[in-house]
């Protein structure tokens, strides 16, 4: 029991403080009373009333005793450490053991301790008991080095409470930045771990391309509303490459898919970055449904109508046209999430009927994006 006590390093603290008043009451004490009896002693040999001079003198031999006492009483309280029990002997090491040394030795032990159960934990609560613990140490060489571990649990912390904020607010660029630091943690317990919350806490969902019609119903989720569900029901109009009559008129091959949708949900078909419309860029042409002239033409100003383009990184944008007027939801520079509803089908612009124009380009070149895209599985 005595052990664990002076294992202790509040009760080390307490003794040293002990241990220090002691040394002091050794040395200031005597002193003071080595004076009184000087001042004493001058009286008495200055004074010629007998009777003071012996109260004087009873005084001085008792402050005199007290000097004595005061250097003999903590021989004797170790003399009777030596003497007495293993309780007592355990005691007095104590007071020996009260040093700086020891106590940094303690100190340095705690420490490793809290380590440990901070790294098991990885909470705030524990790592502020360790970090508190190490900035304790004077060993400036220990110090640094637990210090490097202490920075190490930090980050796991860090990261860790990155996977559940990622699980209430998803972000597809920070799902892929967290995955990637997750896979490089060197510590391959550390790893395992936070990856098996990572898988079981946040879902991907930019698993594949998604159809770009969404679904009649809604959701919103911090102020982002969503059609994820099943879409509404569509067909395509126009293929990829086609060349029927309109497209014709307009002086060349399709380069999109075209889908007969009217007043539906139009959503981020994957998460990215909105190129257009622009603050200042107009989201209000009218619905129209153009009409070739004599010669075959189809002349219209505003030919993509009310657009949004967003770019998705690997080279790869998508276009979503002939929006409905005053419909669209984001600008130029705003993080879009898949699914997230980024305006309404309409006919403005260059249309021949109610339709969303569909498009995706690869470094700047067109592309089918039924290559992407599908239909029958809207939602991969």
């Amino acid at each position: 029991m005595i052990l664990s006590i002076c294992d202790n390093l509040d009760i080390l603290r307490i003794l040293r403080i002990v241990k220090t008043a002691i040394l002091l009451i050794k040395i200031v004490v005597p002193i003071i009373l080595i004076v009184s009896c000087m001042i004493e002693v001058i009286s008495i040999i200055t004074s010629n009333d007998v009777e003071i001079s012996g109260k004087l003198l009873k005084s001085w031999v008792r402050k005199v005793i007290a000097a004595l006492l005061i250097f003999l009483i903590p021989t004797f309280i170790n003399l009777l450490a030596d003497l007495g029990s293993a309780d007592t002997n355990e005691i007095a090491k104590c007071f020996q053991n009260s040093t700086n040394e020891r106590i940094e030795e303690l100190t340095i032990e705690q420490a490793k301790k809290y380590i440990v159960q901070a790294k098991e934990s990885l909470s705030n609560p524990d790592y502020y008991v360790a970090n508190r613990m190490v900035n304790k140490i004077k060993t400036d060489s220990v110090k640094n080095e637990l210090t490097k571990e202490l920075e190490l649990i930090s980050s796991y912390i860090s990261m860790r409470n990155e996977i559940y904020e990622l699980a209430k607010k998803y972000d597809s660029e920070k799902y892929k930045s967290l995955k990637a630091k997750l896979e490089a943690i060197s510590d391959e317990k550390i790893r395992e771990r936070l990856l098996k919350e990572f898988e079981e806490n946040v879902k991907s969902r930019d698993i594949g391309w998604w159809w770009p019609v969404g679904s009649k119903q809604t959701t919103t989720l911090n102020g982002v509303t969503y059609a994820e569900g099943e879409p509404a029901t569509t067909r395509i109009t126009a293929y990829f490459g086609g060349n029927d009559a309109v497209h014709k008129g307009l002086g060349g091959g399709h380069g999109a898919i075209d889908i007969g949708a009217y007043r539906d949900n139009v959503i981020a078909s994957k998460s990215g970055t909105v190129v257009y419309p622009g603050k200042n860029d107009r989201i209000d042409y009218p619905d129209q449904a153009i009409k070739p002239d004599e010669n075959g033409k189809y002349n219209c100003a505003g030919l993509n109508g009310n657009y949004v383009k967003i770019d998705h990184g690997d080279g790869i944008t998508t276009l979503y046209q002939h929006l409905y007027k005053n419909t669209i939801t984001v600008r130029a520079g705003d993080h879009v999430e898949q699914g997230q509803v980024i305006g309404i089908s309409g006919s403005s612009g260059c249309s021949s009927g109610p339709h969303l124009h569909f498009q995706m380009e690869l470094n700047g070149t067109r592309i089918d994006p039924l290559n992407y895209v599908s239909s029958s599985n809207p939602r991969p």
